[in-house]
């Protein structure tokens, strides 16, 4: 694996405990005090059930635009 490849992976698994912390603080009304207590988060049946889908997008016609 080439650096390139070691960046995007590095910044992809940013932006999913990214994703993760702003989701336990969501769901929890508060951010995780610990990385050990987000990843027992995200261990548990909650916190799996959380992640189970990915976000969708913001927009409310999807990616597809309006028809």
């Amino acid at each position: 694996m080439d650096w390139e490849e070691n960046q995007a992976m590095s910044d992809k698994e940013e932006a999913e405990r990214l994703q993760a912390q702003l989701l336990f603080e969501g769901i929890k009304g508060r951010r995780p005090e610990t990385d050990r207590e987000l990843d027992e988060w995200l261990a548990s049946p909650e916190g799996k059930a959380a992640t189970a889908y990915e976000l969708t997008s913001l927009s409310r016609w999807g990616e597809k635009g309006r028809a």
